[in-house]
This record gives structure tokens, sequence and C-alpha cells, in this order.
């Protein structure tokens, strides 16, 4: 008797069908696509934010110095604190 055989038969075992596995769905998309917008937008804000308040502490700084600190540390700040503030709300969006 084949294993086939013996699973149809055997009401108690279940029937499994092979289904092809999805790669890539919806809630997968909208998560990369939150992540991506969020990082992007907390970059500009937070180089944006540190440009005036380096300005507004050092006056006299040239626009090269300013602008390295704004870029460097909004980079950071603004990759990691804009991305998880979008993982939370898109979080928030999803029921969790």
């Amino acid at each position: 008797m084949s294993s086939a055989a013996t699973v149809k038969a055997n009401p108690a075992a279940p029937v499994i069908e092979a289904q092809a596995a999805p790669t890539t769905d919806d809630a997968d998309r909208s998560y990369g696509r939150a992540i991506s917008i969020g990082s992007v937008a907390g970059i500009v804000v937070f180089i944006a934010l540190l440009w005036v308040v380096v300005k507004l502490l050092a006056p006299d700084w040239s626009v090269g110095a300013t602008g390295i600190i704004a870029v460097w540390t909004g980079l950071w700040c603004g990759l990691f604190l804009g991305g998880t503030i979008a993982v939370g709300r898109w979080s928030q969006k999803q029921g969790h």
C-alpha cells in the first residue's frame, strides 16, 4: 500500500496540499515602506533642526562646520528615531 493511499484512507490524518508560499505580502511591503519613509523624513527633519540649534549656539562658526555637525548627527538621529517612530505608527495601524 502506498503512503498516499494510506493518508487518504485514514480520516484522522490531515490532507495537506502543496501550495506555493507567498514571497512577500502586503504587511511586509507596508512595513518596509514605513521604515523607509520614516527614516528619510527623520533624517531631513533632524538635519534641519540641528542646523538651527548649532547656528543658535555658535553663530560665529562657518557654514562647513555647522553643516558637518548637522549632517553627521542628523543622519544617525534621524535614521534611528525616524525609523522607530514610523514602525510604532505602522504597528498601531496594524492593530498590534
